[in-house]
């Protein structure tokens, strides 16, 4: 085997323990011959002088993305941006010969040692991919945070990582977003492919035993942490906005707000209705906003001050001390 690692490196200042970390566990876990293929476009260039330093990081010179392309693309430009960079490093890895393709973020590494050897083993000529399935947050596609491939099925199937408009407006992909809700972003495309052709894929759900929240700080199939958003400034995430819609506190605020606004006229009414929708989402996200981020920070220190017991206890629930 050999396994071209394919990373999109941007690191905020206050993170560099975690791409130390990162490269760390790769190198520590990973005991086939490998090269990470790394994009460093918007990467500070302190982190990229200490990519230089690293033996199996191959720099990638790729094509700066143009946030104004597509402008009517269903897809956010966080996930353009991404999947415009891995593509190229994708390329790059399969023109150097590489036999397997393996994705990862800045913010996933493993946490075993054989991890690629065993994701090697889950394929076969109709199970093509394994790659995390974030259940727990509604996205029942394959993700970047670790997909998984034979070089094979990228040169027979040729997927991409996002979907052109005519491919998103067709009855086979209607068909498919119905039977697999996901969210628009990186590996829908990979996802689709799989659906279209007839193949499968092995899906490496959240396994944590031990947690300080419900997606932050994951780890799946007992093979991949996942810290999340770490690049992100905005931390509101699907299962959030599901459950906060539904909750208990809007149903009464509505049902109040219905009742005392009987009497007013029908066009003032609507306004106020607006109104009362545009208060109720600032409020929930400011206060989901402020729920992730302390959740994400306690994460982040455990993991810093001691990374090897905190992923012990994300695997087993326990915290033992060492």
């Amino acid at each position: 085997m050999k396994l071209g690692i394919a990373v999109v490196y941007l690191v905020k200042d206050e993170n560099e323990k975690l791409l130390d970390l990162h490269l760390h566990k790769i190198e520590k876990h990973t005991q086939v011959p490998y090269t990470i293929y790394a994009s460093t476009n918007q990467l500070l260039p302190k982190f990229e002088e200490k990519l230089k330093q690293q033996k199996k990081i191959q720099i990638c010179r790729c094509q700066t993305f143009d946030p104004s392309a597509s402008p009517d693309s269903p897809f956010p430009k966080h996930a353009r941006e991404h999947s415009f960079y891995l593509e190229q490093l994708i390329q790059q890895a399969i023109e150097d010969n590489m036999t397997h393709i393996a994705i990862l973020h800045v913010d996933s590494f493993p946490v075993r040692s054989g991890w690629a050897e065993e994701l090697a083993e889950k394929l076969s000529e109709p199970c093509v991919l394994a790659s995390v399935k974030r259940v727990e947050n509604r996205d029942y596609k394959p993700c970047t945070q670790c997909l998984f491939f034979h070089r094979d099925f990228y040169l027979k199937h040729h997927p991409t990582l996002l979907l052109s408009k005519t491919e998103l407006s067709s009855p086979e992909y209607r068909a498919y977003q119905q039977q697999f809700k996901h969210h628009m972003d990186s590996g829908v495309g990979y996802g689709f492919k799989v659906y279209r052709e007839g193949l499968s894929w092995y899906p490496l759900l959240r396994s944590n035993r031990g947690e300080d929240h419900y997606t932050l700080g994951s780890i799946y199939g007992n093979l991949i942490f996942h810290l999340g958003a770490s690049a992100r400034d905005e931390l509101i995430f699907v299962r959030d906005s599901y459950h906060l819609r539904r909750s208990r506190t809007k149903r009464v605020l509505t049902a109040l707000w219905k009742l005392g606004s009987l009497w007013l006229p029908a066009n003032v009414k609507q306004k106020f209705d607006a109104r009362f929708k545009k208060m109720w989402r600032i409020h929930t996200s400011r206060r989901i906003q402020k729920r992730n981020e302390s959740a994400q920070e306690r994460v982040k220190k455990r993991l810093f001050r001691d990374p090897e017991r905190y992923l012990d206890y994300l695997r087993t629930g326990l915290d033992r001390q060492r």
